[in-house]
């Protein structure tokens, strides 16, 4: 085994000054118990900056009209199926629960997190040009479009 598994260990006690947590909530089992955890280490100077896929992407919205499975969401343990192009052979991520912006911020708010901030993330996998360009005017618009977005939060 490699690494640390907070699933398992939970979260070293100590003083910590940021918890970064780019791209993990969407893997772990109980997600809850993850943001349950990063409070119990947390001051109220901490800061909890929480990266993830963003389930409501313009493109996964237009995709969804069309009845495709949104990218990132995943129905099977072995293939990725339901998917457009040729995504269906993109290798699974591991996604157990993908957020919205509003679902991820109703989630942080139940666990007395305060907002600090919430920014849009344009997608890095690389397409053509025009898609691209589409996708960083579309973040810049608003979180809610983009392919990830960043939550930071404080108690």
């Amino acid at each position: 085994m490699h690494g640390y598994d907070v699933m398992k260990e939970g979260l070293p006690s100590g003083k910590w000054n940021v918890i970064f947590a780019n791209h993990i909530i969407e893997h772990v089992s109980d997600p809850d118990y993850l943001l349950e955890e990063c409070k119990r280490v947390m001051s109220r100077n901490t800061i909890l900056e929480i990266g993830t896929p963003n389930l409501a992407a313009w493109y996964n919205r237009l995709l969804f009209l069309i009845g495709y499975v949104p990218n990132h969401v995943e129905l099977s343990k072995y293939i990725n199926v339901g998917k457009p192009f040729s995504w269906g052979e993109v290798p699974l991520g591991g996604h157990k629960f993908v957020y919205t912006v509003p679902a991820l911020l109703q989630l942080l708010d139940y666990h007395g997190f305060r907002i600090i901030s919430v920014v849009g993330e344009a997608s890095t996998y690389p397409c053509s040009y025009i898609i691209s360009a589409a996708d960083r005017i579309l973040t810049n618009l608003s979180p809610s479009l983009a392919s990830a977005f960043r939550v930071r939060c404080t108690l």
